[in-house]
């Protein structure tokens, strides 16, 4: 997992055509005007979803990993928490469907907070439990970037 503000983003190319391509989109200043759905770059290689939503408690939300694809997130408006674990700690509750499994809480994580102009990449051993509260409820408007690994 990496957290970092989008500023930064450029400190982490190099790791993959597909993820250079994706950390580009987080310049795009046009892309925080878009409506909530999801838009093709590349096909199934590169795309990304605008998200609007409120965020909700710890305990409504599961934890998720993916196989085939690395996540950017990136908070464009508000703020969230994001819990993290590493998948081979986690007890699984939902198998891969397709490319999503849901995993249950450990004992122990790693929460951090996402706030306007911040992003996290997960990678796919990089669990992540993303959309609830971080200082009571409130409504995020965020860019997910989904990267073919």
């Amino acid at each position: 997992m990496i957290v970092d503000k989008i500023e930064n983003a450029h400190l982490y190319k190099g790791l993959s055509e597909n993820l250079d391509k994706g950390l580009e989109l987080l310049k795009d200043p046009t892309i925080a005007e878009k409506e909530a759905g999801k838009y093709e770059v590349d096909g199934d290689n590169l795309f990304y979803m605008i998200q609007i939503y409120e965020t909700k408690t710890r305990e409504e939300m599961l934890f998720e990993a993916h196989k085939d694809y690395i996540d950017i997130q990136a908070v464009l408006d508000g703020a969230e928490t994001i819990g993290y674990a590493p998948t081979d700690e986690l007890e699984i509750e939902i198998p891969y469907k397709p490319d999503v499994m849901k995993c249950k809480d450990p004992k122990i994580f790693t929460e951090t907070k996402l706030a306007n102009g911040m992003f996290a990449i997960f990678f796919p051993n990089d669990a992540h439990k993303p959309c609830y509260q971080y200082d009571g409820p409130g409504n995020v408007h965020k860019l997910v970037i989904k990267v073919k690994i």
